[in-house]
């Protein structure tokens, strides 16, 4: 199978959550102390291993280039993001805003501009998976390029008791074609909700999301 992102020889699936993010979650995993999975098709799946389960990563292959190099910055930029949403004091709530100076001083466009890269990356991971019906060059792009997909936008989320993991993909198709997609990328008690949106699609979801066009370096903390 070819790298969806640069046509080289895809050997690697992505992770679909950080593995630094479970491993900071869930500590060490091991045959003695594993996790188990649970999907719609499947439940109880034992995870001995974080970085070697095949269940953890996605099915859309990429090549080590893209894996180690390419997109390695944008897995550290959102790495950083993650660390300081979950380990603020006191913790994040709805309506809190985040200055993003504080998490990337003196770069914050540029270091935004790889969380939604990193982002886009597995988006298009899962689109290609799942076939779903969004033209995935746009995201191939975005990522050689270094470029944001301006159709793709993130809303941050607060809450207790939403897991760890990622959800299903929400879609809207008008003539067979996805105008509308949503899901979302859940550690504890912070979640991305992960948006594609056609120009003129006005959904909830939209309200208070993020996308590198937007001129602030603030977030707004939505959720329940």
């Amino acid at each position: 199978m070819k790298c969806w992102i640069c046509g080289d020889e895809g050997t690697t699936g992505e992770h679909l959550t950080k593995a630094s993010d479970l491993k900071s979650h869930f500590r060490k995993v091991t045959q003695q102390s594993p996790i188990y999975l649970h999907t719609d098709h499947k439940r109880n799946t034992k995870i001995n291993s974080i970085k070697k389960s095949r269940e953890l990563k996605s099915q859309s292959l990429i090549c080590p280039n893209c894996n180690n190099a390419r997109t390695a910055p944008h897995d550290r930029a959102w790495e950083s993001l993650s660390t300081y949403l979950r380990e603020k004091k006191p913790p994040i709530k709805k309506g809190d805003i985040i200055r993003l100076e504080k998490v990337f001083p003196g770069a914050v466009n540029k270091s935004m501009l790889k969380v939604h890269l990193y982002f886009v990356k597995l988006f298009g991971c899962i689109i290609l998976e799942h076939k779903i019906p969004i033209e995935i060059s746009p995201f191939r792009d975005a990522i050689m390029q270094e470029k944001p997909h301006e159709k793709i936008f993130l809303a941050f989320w607060s809450g207790k008791g939403l897991g760890t993991g990622h959800s299903n993909l929400d879609t809207a198709n008008i003539a067979g074609k996805c105008v509308y997609a949503s899901w979302f990328y859940i550690i504890d008690s912070v979640a991305v909700n992960v948006m594609y949106a056609e120009p003129n699609e006005y959904r909830k979801g939209l309200v208070n999301s993020w996308n590198p066009r937007s001129i602030t370096k603030r977030l707004r903390i939505v959720g329940i």
